[in-house]
């Protein structure tokens, strides 16, 4: 799979509300990429692209994540629609806070966004698929 970076987070802008806020939590810390480059994730080449493709693996699934929610919400109505808003606005504060402290001690070292990443991607995969079962 090859990924084109770009200086801009326009994969972002098109999302729900509700979808901002769970990147913006923890994407604000890192901003754009640094390199406008074709990057094979199949077979990165050293650290920078390693992390960028465990960043790029985040984001997917924080947007088939923002997909599904959506989904979800169209179909609901009154009272379960806002327990699901608020269940995710949780979620969200969960996922973030745990892969803060599960990253903690490997803060200030290279591999940080790393580790938080691919934390991150493993929670959103899971909630992704929880909420898929409704």
């Amino acid at each position: 799979m090859k990924i084109s970076l770009r200086k801009s987070r326009s994969l972002f802008l098109s999302l729900a509300p509700i979808a901002v806020l769970a990147t913006t939590s923890v994407l604000a810390q890192s901003g754009p990429f640094p390199i406008a480059q074709q990057i094979n994730c199949d077979r990165p080449q050293g650290d920078v692209e390693v992390r960028a493709c465990i960043r790029f693996r985040y984001e997917t699934s924080d947007k088939r994540l923002n997909d599904v929610y959506k989904q979800l919400l169209a179909k609901l109505k009154g009272e379960e629609r806002s327990l699901l808003v608020e269940a995710q606005l949780g979620w969200i504060k969960l996922r973030d806070n745990n892969c803060e402290f599960e990253t903690y001690r490997s803060r200030g070292g290279t591999g940080y966004r790393g580790f938080l990443n691919e934390c991150l991607d493993r929670m959103t995969k899971a909630r992704t698929a929880e909420l898929e079962k409704y």
